[in-house]
C-alpha cells in the first residue's frame, strides 16, 4: 500500500508552505500528497501551475487529491455559485498537475432537515459536480464525525454514494471521523471496496464520543480508534489505495516542520507495515 501526506498535518509549523511540504515529503519517502486549497492558493501568489507540474515530473512524490471542496451540499444560490467557482479552480489545478481526485465535505448546522432529505439533495449535488468535473476526476465524499455535520456517519455517506452510482464518485474513510460518530464496521464490511477512494489515518483522545474536535487527533495507535477493525474491514472488501496521514494537533504544529513530516512518515510506514502486509 502506498502512503500519503495531507498538508493539514504540518499546516501551522514554522516555515510551512506547499513547496516546503513537497521537499520534505519527497525526502522522507511519501508516495503521494494531498494538496490543501489554502496552500495551493498561497503558492500561486508567487509561482505558476506550470512550475508545480514541472516539480512533480522530476520527483517521485505525486499529487493524490485536492483537499478540500468544503460544504458542497445544502447551500443557497450564492453558496452554489461559490462552489461552482471553487470547482472551476480545482479543475484547473487538477488538469495542470495531473491530479485525479477531489475530496469534498458536507455542510454543518443544517436545521430541520431529515436524513432522507439530506441524502436526496446530496445525491443531486454530487451528480451535478460529477458532470462538472468530468470522468477524469474522481470525487470522494468525506463524512465528518461531528454531531452538527449533515452527513456524519459512514453508512449515511455510503448510501449517498450508492445512490449516485457513478464510477467517479466514492467515499473517504477517515479513522477519526469513523470513530467519533460511531460508524459501524458492519457497514464498512458490506461496502464495495472500489468505492473507497481515500483513507485518512489518525487517532483520537479518549473523550466522550462526538465531543472531540480536530485538535484532539493523535498519531495513529496513540489513542482509542479501532484501527485493527477498520483496517481488517478495508482489507476484507479489497481496498488497496493510499493511506494518507491527516492531523490537526497544535502540539504537532509546534514541532519543527521537518521533524513533523519525518514523524508522520515514520508512523504511517509503521502502520501500513503492521496492518497491510
Amino acid at each position: 500500500m502506498k502512503i500519503g501526506f495531507n498538508e493539514a498535518t504540518a499546516l501551522k509549523c514554522q516555515g510551512q508552505s506547499l513547496l516546503a511540504d513537497l521537499e520534505m515529503c519527497e525526502k522522507y519517502g511519501f508516495d503521494y500528497i494531498e494538496i490543501r486549497f489554502d496552500c495551493v492558493r498561497e503558492y500561486l501568489k508567487e509561482h505558476t501551475l506550470d512550475k508545480l507540474a514541472a516539480w512533480f515530473k522530476t520527483h517521485n512524490l505525486k499529487p493524490w487529491a485536492y483537499n478540500t471542496l468544503e460544504y458542497f451540499n445544502q447551500r443557497d444560490k450564492a453558496g452554489e455559485k461559490e462552489i461552482d467557482e471553487h470547482v472551476d479552480f480545482i479543475i484547473e489545478v487538477c488538469k495542470a498537475i495531473g491530479m485525479k481526485m477531489l475530496i469534498t465535505v458536507p455542510t454543518f448546522n443544517v436545521a430541520d432537515k431529515t436524513i432522507g432529505e439530506i441524502k436526496e439533495e446530496a445525491v443531486q449535488r454530487l451528480n451535478y459536480l460529477a458532470d462538472k468535473v468530468g470522468d477524469d476526476i474522481r470525487i470522494s465524499l468525506e463524512f465528518c464525525g461531528h454531531p452538527k455535520c449533515s452527513i456524519n456517519q459512514f453508512g449515511t455517506a455510503y448510501d449517498v454514494v450508492k445512490a449516485v452510482n457513478r464510477k467517479n464518485v466514492g467515499i473517504t474513510v477517515d479513522t477519526f471521523h469513523f470513530h467519533e460518530m460511531c460508524s459501524r464496521l458492519e457497514d464498512l464490511k458490506a461496502a464495495d471496496g472500489s468505492k473507497v477512494f481515500a483513507y485518512h489515518l489518525n487517532d483520537c483522545e479518549d473523550l466522550p464520543l462526538g465531543s472531540a474536535e480536530d485538535d484532539k487527533r493523535l498519531w495513529p495507535e496513540e489513542g482509542v480508534v479501532d484501527h485493527a477493525g477498520i483496517a481488517a474491514a478495508l482489507k476484507e472488501i479489497g481496498f488497496d489505495g493510499v493511506c494518507t496521514i491527516e492531523e490537526f494537533r497544535p502540539e504537532y504544529y509546534a514541532m519543527p516542520h521537518e521533524e513533523n513530516i519525518k514523524k508522520a512518515a515514520e508512523v504511517t510506514k509503521a502502520f501500513v507495515a503492521k496492518y497491510f502486509k
